[in-house]
């Protein structure tokens, strides 16, 4: 018997699954750097668990930018992947993910990053398998906090969305949870209306208390 009622468990990537926020980061900043441009301090805010697309917009409106949205990505994507190796798990997060696992729970990754961005983060925490579901922002029209990549993602499972945790950090990816019909369970110490602690979720799979 499975130790959750939940069928499947729909993750995050970057700040989730992965401690990737920080080269994350400094991709940015060293992207930025290669173009002369600097980013004002507390620019991680404007970043954090939103698309691309959106990433692009504010830096031309706030910083300069003046490349298009493919040559930026050219540039930064670049920057991260050089050191993706440095990627690591978040613990407390892999803990719940080899539970999952290891309880037969469907699982899939669903982000707002670049298919080769995941497929980087992907790598560097080992955790492929044959068959992995995967959600990038090259898979849908519309990025979180919209649903359709949580939609998505439990479509390619086969499981209706209320029968979907989803884990989160951020409040833009929560809301595309939430409004998905998901149950949401957040990383971290965000405190997001209509979530709940990924502790719980961790006891769900029988797991001690952090």
């Amino acid at each position: 018997m499975r130790p959750t009622s939940f069928d499947a468990i729909l993750w995050d990537v970057d700040g989730t699954l992965a401690d990737s926020e920080p080269l994350q980061a400094r991709s940015f900043v060293l992207a930025a750097e290669t173009l002369g441009l600097s980013l004002p301090e507390g620019f991680q805010d404007h970043i954090v668990g939103r698309s691309e697309e959106e990433n692009h917009a504010w830096l031309v409106a706030h910083c300069g930018l003046t490349l298009s949205l493919p040559d930026w990505c050219d540039i930064r994507y670049r920057q991260f992947l050089a050191h993706h190796t440095e990627v690591q798990a978040i613990p407390e997060a892999l803990a719940i993910w080899t539970a999952a696992r290891d309880a037969g729970i469907a699982q899939a990754l669903v982000s707002n990053s670049d298919r080769m961005l995941v497929e980087g983060n992907i790598a560097a925490l080992g955790i492929a398998r044959p068959q992995m579901v995967t959600v990038t922002r090259n898979d849908v029209v519309q990025g979180k906090p919209s649903p359709e990549p949580y939609l998505r993602a439990a479509r390619l499972l086969g499981v209706a969305p209320e029968r979907c945790a989803v884990m989160e950090d951020s409040p833009t990816g929560a809301r595309a949870g939430l409004d998905a019909g998901a149950t949401v369970f957040v990383i971290g110490p965000a405190d997001i209306p209509g979530a709940q602690p990924a502790s719980a979720l961790a006891a769900l799979l029988g797991q001690p208390a952090a």
